[in-house]
């Protein structure tokens, strides 16, 4: 489910608080619970675009990188 947040988020605008701000929305609207926020710990990329990074949702630490038009996203 955090995929699926994270590419809406992505289709929409690539700016870091947009992205945050509209995977909060996405995964409220899924049912999860809205007391978990999303925060940033790194993030690669300029304020327009964002290529790659490292946030923590619920406990959870992931990294995406987004190169060539493909979405990957993994849990560390």
């Amino acid at each position: 489910m955090v995929k699926r947040a994270l590419k809406y988020a992505l289709t929409i605008s690539e700016d870091p608080t947009e992205i945050k701000k509209n995977m909060e929305k996405y995964l409220a609207a899924a049912g999860y619970d809205q007391r978990y926020k999303l925060k940033w710990r790194a993030i690669s990329g300029s304020s327009k675009h964002t290529f790659s990074g490292i946030f923590e949702y619920a406990g959870q630490r992931y990294y995406f990188s987004k190169a060539l038009g493909k979405l990957e996203l993994e849990r560390i």
